[in-house]
């Protein structure tokens, strides 16, 4: 059964075939290898102050709940098992359910946005 906010022995966001972070996970693929293959990195994006606290209120609320099935082991698989579903949707919406291909320049841009 597949464990969407991962688990401890390893299992993933995905059904148990990648590892739940790291440098093959969704959020690797995202920001490009960069040389830490199988490791982890943090995702390089800024959140509202509220919006924060709302994520890790719910993490631990749902780790207390006895009525949730299958609590997420961790704000990191939270986090990565949301990114995940958003970049499945976005590519079903928009890329025909696609993958969209590998970005020319494995650097984003980074600080403000433009416009």
């Amino acid at each position: 059964m597949s464990k969407p906010f991962g688990d401890i022995a390893g299992g993933s966001a995905n059904g148990g075939d990648r590892p739940a972070t790291g440098g093959s996970s969704i959020l690797g693929k995202l920001l490009g290898e960069q040389g830490t293959t199988g490791g982890k990195q943090k995702v390089p994006a800024y959140v509202s102050n509220d919006l924060l606290e709302r994520l890790r209120d719910t993490v631990v609320g749902m780790q207390r709940d006895p009525n949730v099935s299958t609590p997420p082991v961790s704000l990191s698989a939270f986090v990565e098992a949301a990114i995940e579903a958003a970049v499945e949707a976005a590519e079903e919406e928009h890329n025909g359910g696609l993958r969209y291909p590998p970005r020319p320049n494995q650097r984003l841009k980074t600080g403000p946005p433009v416009g």
